[in-house]
């Protein structure tokens, strides 16, 4: 008797068991989706409406002048990069940079309204030197390589792209430059006007 209800315990445990992968299988895919995508290379942070990078959020991969997630942002998950976030539209505002994740962010960041990434270890884009009106990138880089241009003309359209894709509007100057045999773009100095 002992052994056959022993056999009906174990042979319920076992159907359980083989029941628990299926049943978790089902809900992982749900679970999945409210989960920020990894990353995939390139620059990218993700701002949460609740602490501990919880609730709705939005994935940020460029310079943003004009945010609006639609709700107060909470926390912050770094995945690659340095960030500029600032209360007020077109980098403006009270403005703070980050490399690393905010769980909970201070009540006077609640409200980003913009953000870009920096020039900075990990970024991408290049070391910088940034002012309060500009910031100077000696060696700019595309995808984490040195941009390729072969005249000034090119270097003036490569320089200008570049400043707009770090969240200033022109380059003021630029430069060509020889590394390894390839010419580059260097010495670019982005700008938010043309004065």
């Amino acid at each position: 008797m002992r052994v056959m209800v022993g056999r009906v315990v174990v042979g319920s445990l076992l159907a359980m068991l083989v029941m628990l992968p299926a049943a978790s299988a089902q809900e992982q895919p749900e679970a999945m989706s409210n989960r920020p995508p990894q990353g995939g290379g390139g620059l990218e942070a993700i701002v949460h409406r609740d602490t501990f990078f919880s609730g709705p959020f939005l994935s940020v991969r460029q310079a943003t002048p004009d945010l609006r997630p639609g709700w107060d942002i909470r926390s912050i998950r770094v995945r690659s990069g340095e960030w500029q976030i600032c209360t007020g539209r077109n980098y403006t505002g009270t403005c703070r940079t980050i490399d690393r994740d905010l769980p909970t962010i201070p009540n006077q960041f609640r409200t980003i309204q913009s953000m870009r990434p920096t020039g900075g270890f990990g970024t991408g884009v290049g070391n910088s030197l940034r002012g309060a009106t500009a910031e100077f990138f000696p060696a700019p880089m595309r995808n984490g390589d040195r941009i390729p241009c072969q005249n000034a003309s090119c270097a003036r359209t490569q320089a200008n792209q570049f400043c707009r894709s770090v969240g200033w509007v022109i380059s003021r100057s630029q430069a060509l430059d020889n590394v390894g045999g390839r010419s580059v773009v260097a010495d670019v100095l982005c700008a938010r006007n043309v004065f």
